[in-house]
């Protein structure tokens, strides 16, 4: 831990100040307040649902680690993720309670541990490292995580043992819809739909996807394209009405651990309920931007998560 000297009186000559010239400069320009200010306002932004003001507190190669072991978002992913909840409104509150922060001699690096209340986790900890360059300082890594009790720790550790080895008969499925077509009986997507395809591809470039389907449509196959490409995945072409085969298939494949699935406003529901899933889905004429999660776990109900991504 750097220590804090307080100089008193006159320094005198060019000797000390040569020597203690890099120290005294970092002191005569203490970085708590801007750091703090960052955090701050990185905090204040999440809670309003500014992703301009969000991101613009991270470097461009920040990484945020969330509380799940899977969760290693590099900011492009994340920022891919989170802007369609910032679009709607949808942000996190994360109140700081307690923070501390040491700063590296040169005063370019800092790094930071710092709890917050949030009402659904409660008590969180956030940590990380700030770079200082071009003026300003930025978070170049935040870590958030859920502090648990010691007497607690061995049955929260029970729990996850035991849900890994569930686990490890789960697979993951990841429906959208086509994204925005022409018309005619066959069409391509619009430009829309393309932006909108290379969108998911950022979304989920890090989610393991190990196999990709499609339907005879060239919207659906247009859709997953931009990510069975990235990937490297074949994509295997299903008709558009073989819902029922289709999720059969899916249940049998206890190979991959994730799979991507472009379907029709149509045929999602269909597909969803032959996956057991029980929540009742309906998509709009104009909805593009539905990202629905099945985590199928042996004979056990599967886990449901309605997102969105794009714009």
């Amino acid at each position: 831990m750097l220590r804090s000297f307080c100089l008193l009186g006159l320094i005198g000559g060019g000797l000390l100040a040569g020597l203690l010239g890099p120290r005294l400069h970092a002191e005569e320009a203490p970085p708590r307040a801007a750091i703090d200010a960052v955090l701050e306002a990185f905090h204040a932004a999440a809670a309003a649902a500014d992703g301009a003001a969000y991101f613009d507190q991270m470097t461009p190669d920040a990484v945020f680690l969330g509380t799940d072991a899977t969760e290693r978002w590099p900011r492009e992913d994340f920022e891919a993720f989170a802007r369609p909840y910032f679009a709607k409104g949808k942000g996190w509150r994360y109140t700081r309670t307690s923070r501390h922060v040491q700063v590296e001699a040169d005063g370019r690096m800092a790094w930071f541990d710092e709890l917050l209340h949030n009402e659904s986790y409660g008590t969180c900890r956030g940590s990380g490292v700030l770079r200082h360059a071009d003026g300003r300082w930025r978070i170049a890594q935040y870590n958030l995580s859920i502090p648990i009790p010691n007497p607690l720790a061995r049955d929260v550790v029970a729990s996850i043992r035991a849900r890994d080895g569930l686990a490890q008969s789960t697979s993951v499925v990841y429906i959208v819809r086509h994204a925005e077509k022409g018309s005619g009986h066959d069409p391509a997507l619009t430009p829309a739909g393309h932006a909108r395809a290379q969108h998911l591809c950022r979304v989920l470039r890090s989610a393991g996807i190990e196999r990709v389907y499609d339907t005879q449509y060239k919207r659906t196959q247009q859709t997953v394209a931009p990510t069975a490409t990235h990937l490297g995945v074949p994509v295997t072409r299903v008709g558009a009405l073989e819902t029922k085969a289709l999720a059969a298939r899916l249940r049998a494949d206890t190979q991959a651990k994730a799979v991507l699935v472009a379907a029709h406003g149509n045929t999602v529901p269909a597909l969803l309920e032959h996956l057991g899933v029980r929540a009742t889905v309906s998509i709009g004429h104009a909805e593009f931007d539905n990202l629905f999660v099945v985590r199928l776990r042996g004979t056990a109900a599967p886990r449901f998560q309605h997102l969105h991504y794009g714009e």
